[in-house]
């Protein structure tokens, strides 16, 4: 009795947290405006040959800050119908997957974070893909490697990847992702440029209102010890239960800003991890 009554004051609690997350990010919510973002991306890229052209001219929040493969892969992705499907299905792969590896106890993290999950969804965020994405890493050597190098791509930072398959001495793993990601970088070559000068100079040199809730926007300083400090603990346990975890949140680290929305990211890594790479 005790057991339960317990267990249904957790979940209370979860649930609680859950609602105060959805109602602070209600007034953000809007159907399609993330997908619009990259819609518009997609259409400078072809009409003036730079993603960028034009969001600058946007505020914050509907700018395009991503590298050029969201945007390059719009023409084709880019439908709603298409486009919501296929965050659909990354949504339930993500969470069977999520199940499978982390039981019922995988169930909490979802009650609070849902919400979060559920703005990307309905804005038309990208996240459910990049969740799926790394939702592969632990359970797939290789495959997981490519998938690791696309999320990065996407709108992740590569220290990630750096950090995970060194600490595991997984080489070949390192190998798949290193490969990956230069066939990627390759495809974006032409933009890249493009890419870096507007990350410099609006994400990473944004005012403090908008660096959203990360260590930056308490003090640049933090940010970097911050960062430092996760990636040697990651690296030095990522053959733990927790090692995929930590990597996870030291990538949310690793950005410039971390948004509520973007704690969702976490649902990607439930316990237990894949056994540890062979060395």
């Amino acid at each position: 009795m005790r057991a339960r009554a317990l267990q249904a004051a957790v979940l209370m609690l979860y649930g609680a947290m859950g609602l105060a997350l959805i109602a602070f990010l209600a007034p953000s919510t809007f159907i399609g405006a993330d997908l619009e973002v990259y819609q518009r991306a997609g259409r400078d890229l072809i009409a003036e040959g730079n993603p960028y052209a034009s969001t600058a001219a946007y505020p914050y929040v509907f700018q395009y800050r991503y590298p050029p493969l969201l945007a390059m892969l719009m023409p084709v992705l880019g439908w709603e119908p298409l486009w919501y499907a296929l965050m659909a299905g990354a949504t339930i792969g993500t969470f069977l997957i999520g199940v499978r590896r982390g039981g019922a106890a995988y169930l909490l993290p979802v009650v609070v974070l849902g919400g979060a999950w559920g703005q990307v969804l309905l804005n038309g965020n990208v996240q459910p893909a990049v969740m799926l994405l790394l939702a592969l890493v632990p359970v797939h050597r290789r495959a997981g490697a490519v998938a690791l190098a696309v999320a990065t791509m996407l709108k992740l930072h590569p220290v990630l990847g750096v950090v995970w398959y060194a600490g595991r001495r997984d080489w070949t793993s390192l190998r798949w992702f290193a490969i990956a990601s230069a066939l990627l970088l390759i495809v974006q070559a032409p933009w890249l440029g493009e890419f870096v000068r507007f990350y410099v100079t609006q994400e990473v040199a944004s005012p403090f209102e908008q660096a959203g809730f990360g260590l930056r926007a308490i003090h640049p300083v933090l940010w970097v010890l911050g960062t430092a400090v996760l990636a040697v603990a990651a690296y030095r346990w990522a053959d733990a239960r927790a090692g995929w975890l930590l990597a996870v949140c030291l990538q949310l680290a690793a950005l410039p800003r971390v948004l509520l929305v973007n704690l969702a990211l976490v649902l990607s890594a439930p316990f237990p991890v894949a056994r540890p790479a062979r060395r």
